[in-house]
């Protein structure tokens, strides 16, 4: 199974015309050729779709003048259908979630945010989660983004969506059922920080909880989620990492901070990868190398159970074209015949499936 991994897009009216002309050109180019090696199975964005809520796309002349309303409707005309035709791959096979700047900051009430601040808290958040769920009580910052991807998704009998966290559903040669969990950890984002308010987030950790209640249902023979920030980002940071450690979670995605890293969350009890992408666009011609555009290829073995290899992509912005990413990874690809293999508990199960853990050689990253 071939995975895409891209983060943190930031489309906006700056770099819309360098992405049209160049950059979507040179992404296209590179997706495609590996296509051609091996079917691209799922594309998945982990966050930050649009830039600052999207508001400068609706300033570009021609969509301007045809009145359009909502920033994600441009995203999906100049992002994601063009990515679609050209490769070869059906809507649904395009999965993402949203980051804090896919916040529309105008929703964002200062009464009800001072309220919220001096409220919220571990014990509570789930009462926040239920609220949202029923009609964007607390949450209307998210509610445009939301509503846009109730619509893509509208038709896709896999996907089941929600105010908060979503689950898709991905039939891989209806041979091995694979879970993604899209959480919502950005609903509580804004860009300015209240007076002693603490500068890491509560998002509901109970949106894994629900999330993989619901994947067990479908049985799943892996499952992977989709976050945007970083654990350390977490009020719930604990209670996060004990759901990773412990239950089927295998593989988290993540982004946010524009550049690639490899962790993984190990103890007795079991083991959680963790990759985060560069930011596929922002900034194309971006001088510092650590946040240079770029983006990774996953390919996962769903019989023996292992990620066979990394591909490490970057965007040399003096070529227009993507290239091998060696900061990342030597040659830029992580590999190995051994190089992950998949457990749940420690143990093999015996008819050759598994369901949680990995064992690591880490000496295979840089």
């Amino acid at each position: 199974m071939r995975i895409v991994h891209l983060s943190d897009i930031h489309l906006s009216f700056d770099n819309h015309h360098e992405f049209i002309h160049s950059h979507r050109k040179a992404l296209i180019k590179d997706l495609i050729e590996y296509h051609s090696t091996k079917n691209i199975d799922i594309i998945l964005i982990t966050g930050d779709l649009v830039d600052k809520g999207g508001h400068s796309l609706l300033e570009i002349k021609n969509y301007k003048e045809a009145g359009i309303t909502n920033p994600y409707d441009i995203f999906q005309t100049i992002f994601i259908e063009p990515i679609i035709k050209e490769v070869g791959i059906s809507k649904n096979q395009f999965l993402f979630i949203p980051g804090n700047h896919d916040i529309n900051e105008k929703e964002i009430s200062y009464f009800e945010e001072c309220e919220m601040v001096n409220k919220i808290n571990k014990r509570n958040i789930s009462e926040y989660l239920e609220r949202n769920n029923i009609d964007f009580i607390n949450n209307k910052r998210i509610k445009l983004y939301k509503e846009f991807e109730k619509k893509f998704h509208g038709n896709n009998t896999l996907y089941k969506f929600s105010n908060n966290q979503s689950t898709f559903i991905y039939n891989y040669k209806e041979s091995h059922k694979v879970g993604f969990i899209l959480t919502n950890d950005s609903w509580r984002c804004k860009s300015r920080k209240l007076k002693d308010e603490s500068e890491k987030l509560f998002f509901g950790f109970q949106q894994l909880d629900y999330s993989l209640e619901e994947l067990e249902n479908h049985d799943t023979d892996i499952n992977i989620c989709l976050l945007h920030h970083s654990l350390d980002d977490y009020e719930e940071k604990y209670e996060v990492e004990r759901i990773l450690n412990t239950k089927d979670i295998e593989i988290f995605l993540y982004g946010h901070y524009h550049s690639s890293k490899f962790e993984a969350k190990n103890n007795p009890t079991g083991n959680s990868i963790g990759i985060r992408g560069r930011a596929i666009l922002n900034k194309p011609e971006e001088p510092i190398e650590e946040y240079q555009s770029g983006y990774q290829i996953i390919d996962l073995d769903l019989i023996s159970y292992k990620i066979n290899r990394i591909y490490y992509r970057k965007y040399i912005h003096k070529r227009s074209e993507f290239d091998l990413d060696s900061s990342a990874a030597r040659r830029g690809i992580a590999e190995d015949k051994d190089y992950l293999n998949l457990h749940r508990n420690g143990q093999q199960k015996s008819d050759g499936k598994v369901k949680k853990g990995f064992d690591l050689d880490k000496s295979k990253f840089k």
